[in-house]
């Protein structure tokens, strides 16, 4: 849309479409993999409760000498690598737990869009415009979140990626059709993430530079009411960029003792 926008004659790379065949249910479906661990069905209420409270949003800045001091620290418990969703997947979802004082033994879940693209077999086309993703989750008793080393939760998240196959998208897919009427709700303890720092949102032009700002506008993702997203600076911000943003929405009573565990951010590795 941008490239025509501008006046270009046809776009670079045709659109594809197709969705029924490139990621429709199978026939007939089956499910392979134990959903119900992570989803339960549930005809009597909505997939996605709204909360009882009053919620707000919340942007934070996140620097890039930040998330490195964070990385060397969780290297230096774990003697592993991860990847900056990792790392700072982690550190929030264990500060928004916290925050929200979740009873130590109710169970809490990490939910996350993980790109399908050069999953599925076959791949997707390039031209494909349709949403490429499915979501993983990853869940564990509040108490051991919060209590754990910080390198264990982030095990836990850059484990699960070790399921994003193509049968796992094939038997999420099944999942759906056989059960979307039964209401697939992934519960109300759910902290859900989403990266849009690779998306190409910041730069795109439609003819008069880039946009002053990336923000999203959705709800209903990944099995919360909204998801924290990772939003990369826009090019209107060239010369400014240090880091990333970090959209945090969560009740108004719990946001006072998020901003104090993602202060501490700011200080990780220092001591």
């Amino acid at each position: 849309m941008a490239e025509l926008a501008r006046g270009a004659g046809r776009v670079k790379l045709e659109p594809v479409w197709d969705r029924s065949s490139l990621l429709g249910p199978r026939d007939p479906p089956r499910v392979e993999f134990p959903f119900h661990e992570f989803l339960s069905l549930d005809k009597n209420s909505l997939p996605y409760m709204e909360p009882s409270k009053p919620a707000v949003r919340e942007c934070f800045k996140v620097k890039d000498e930040w998330l490195d001091r964070l990385k060397v620290f969780l290297h230096e418990q774990s003697g592993s690598n991860y990847t900056t969703f990792e790392a700072l997947g982690a550190f929030i979802w264990r500060a928004r737990v916290k925050a929200a004082k979740i009873p130590s033994e109710e169970i809490v879940r990490f939910a996350y869009a993980t790109n399908i693209r050069r999953i599925t077999k076959p791949q997707l086309p390039h031209g494909y415009w349709g949403n490429g993703c499915v979501p993983m989750y990853v869940q564990q008793l509040a108490e051991e979140l919060v209590n754990q080393p910080l390198s264990k939760t982030a095990d836990s998240i850059k484990n699960s990626k070790c399921n994003t196959t193509d049968e796992y998208v094939r038997s999420f897919i099944d999942f759906q059709d056989l059960h979307y009427h039964e209401g697939i709700t992934a519960g109300n303890r759910v902290s859900g993430f989403t990266d849009w720092r690779h998306l190409g949102h910041a730069t795109v032009d439609f003819g008069w530079g880039g946009p002053v700002t990336v923000f999203p506008l959705s709800r209903h993702l990944v099995g919360s009411i909204e998801p924290c997203f990772f939003l990369p600076y826009s090019s209107a911000s060239e010369g400014k960029k240090d880091g990333f943003k970090v959209l945090v929405y969560l009740q108004e009573e719990a946001m006072v003792d998020f901003k104090k565990e993602m202060e501490k951010l700011e200080h990780i590795g220092l001591s």
